[in-house]
């Protein structure tokens, strides 16, 4: 135990800007998220009509003529 405890300790100095980069990442991660949870709950209409749309254009393009 003590052997990995040495070796995060070790490796937690050698790269200061990878931990402030993952926090970023994170911080992102839970904002995209949240707004994606928001938008879900506030704007089901534009979901219902964003995925319609996709769904007509994908159609159009796998059934049409070329």
């Amino acid at each position: 135990m003590s052997a990995d405890l040495e070796r995060l300790r070790g490796g937690a100095d050698t790269c200061p800007c990878r931990s402030g980069l993952a926090a970023k990442l994170s911080r992102v991660a839970r904002e995209t998220e949240a707004l994606v949870s928001d938008l879900m709950v506030d704007q089901p209409l534009l979901w219902l009509l964003t995925a319609s749309f996709i769904g007509f254009l994908l159609g159009k393009r796998l059934l049409g003529k070329n």
